[in-house]
């Protein structure tokens, strides 16, 4: 398959699929001419590359800055190629290690920023009050909460922020296709949890698949986990299996399957496929999943998070999430406040999913923010703030501030 080929073939799957609502929103911004314009050149392209290379330096934003600490937690996962098998050294030899990057604002560490290495701290870990749990989206990395952090730890400077990179994201890395999947992504959060917050309520925030993650924590975790967590925020999140329109169904079919193979063939086939991807779909998708008019920095920055996905990530997440749905973790969220936050251009979680959360979850508060889209915590962050602060305040405030249930009444 040539360059040309692949690239006509990403731009028709993208131009057949893209709602109306994405054109509206490069009419209103013009960062998708802007930057295909810029990789139209070599020094435009040499431009990007630099902007792009900024991700994870920690020292602009877009993108988390002036962290507290930050590590690694090393998740262990069974390699699919070993899991039939009986013999002992084969098993322990048919595993995967996942370094889960992690990042941190709060008291735990205000005294101690020595603790930027692997597996960080002892016993400053669970000084907070509260831990705020962020769990990112699919294509995107920690680095998208920075809103969420640069605000919070202004407002709510007694808690603890914590994020991560789930895995096959951000500086976390690639692994294969079959690893990426809610239920394993919900092991590195958790893995990251146990390492850093050991005491004291747990906010759960997660966007869009993050919002799954939250809910499959909620559902699996141990009983002790199980009963800190005692608030949680979902944003543009489905309970249900993945909606049949909008971006993701760009990406599932029938790019989802060229990228399969694209992984089974060469290096060079490989390489040739992300090129392409990058230089259409991730300043497309970037625009389309905004409403409101959005810095183009920001769109950018939304942008170099999905160039840097791996493919694999991209199958794997896409393989799971059309079959996936968390409506049993509804039980777990009983007696427990927190907020579900949708866009009302929402073409990727509209409405409908937030309502079929709100039904199995009274407790929580429906939060509609008007012509915004997918992407609240970059597009609306003071929304989005506004309802992680009030939920917290809701938590700190007795309603859920004391151990809850760690699973479904009886």
């Amino acid at each position: 398959m040539s360059t040309n080929t692949i690239r006509c073939f990403v731009r028709r799957a993208f131009e057949d699929s893209v709602p109306t609502a994405a054109a509206k929103a490069v009419a209103k911004t013009g960062a998708l001419v802007r930057s295909w314009t810029l990789r139209a050149t070599p020094a435009g392209r040499r431009r990007l590359a630099l902007e792009h290379g900024a991700l994870h330096s920690q020292t602009r934003e877009p993108g988390l800055t002036d962290l507290d600490a930050t590590g690694i937690v090393h998740v262990t996962a069974p390699d699919i190629n070993f899991a039939g098998s009986t013999s002992a050294s084969a098993k322990a030899a048919g595993t995967t290690d996942i370094p889960v990057h992690w990042y941190e604002v709060g008291p735990s560490t205000k005294n101690d920023l020595s603790v930027q290495g692997e597996s960080g701290a002892d016993g400053a870990a669970s000084q907070a009050p509260l831990t705020i749990v962020f769990v990112h989206g699919f294509t995107l990395a920690g680095e998208s909460w920075y809103r969420q952090f640069a605000a919070l730890r202004q407002s709510m400077p007694a808690a603890r922020l914590l994020t991560m990179d789930l895995r096959g994201h951000g500086q976390t890395g690639a692994v294969a296709p079959e690893l990426c999947t809610v239920e394993g992504a919900a092991k590195d959060a958790i893995a990251v949890i146990n390492e850093r917050a050991t005491e004291g309520p747990i906010m759960l925030v997660g966007h869009s698949l993050g919002g799954l993650v939250a809910l499959n924590i909620a559902r699996t975790a141990d009983e002790t986990l199980g009963r800190r967590i005692a608030g949680v925020v979902l944003i543009a999140t489905s309970i249900d299996r993945l909606a049949a329109q909008g971006v993701p169904q760009v990406l599932a079919s029938p790019v989802a399957d060229a990228v399969r193979e694209t992984i089974e063939s060469s290096p060079r086939q490989v390489r040739k496929f992300r090129e392409a991807v990058a230089a259409l779909m991730a300043p497309s998708l970037a625009v389309a999943v905004f409403s409101r008019p959005t810095d183009y920095d920001v769109i950018e920055f939304h942008a170099a998070m999905i160039h840097e996905t791996p493919l694999e990530t991209f199958v794997g997440y896409l393989d799971d999430l059309q079959e996936h749905d968390e409506f049993a973790a509804a039980p777990y969220l009983k007696g427990r406040p927190g907020a579900v936050l949708v866009g009302t251009r929402d073409d990727v979680t509209p409405r409908e999913q937030a309502d079929l959360i709100l039904k199995e979850w009274p407790d929580a508060e429906l939060v509609e923010v008007p012509d915004a889209g997918h992407m609240l915590p970059l597009e609306v962050p003071d929304a989005v703030n506004a309802a992680i602060e009030k939920v917290a305040a809701l938590v700190l405030g007795g309603r859920a501030g004391q151990e809850g249930p760690a699973g479904p009444a009886l």
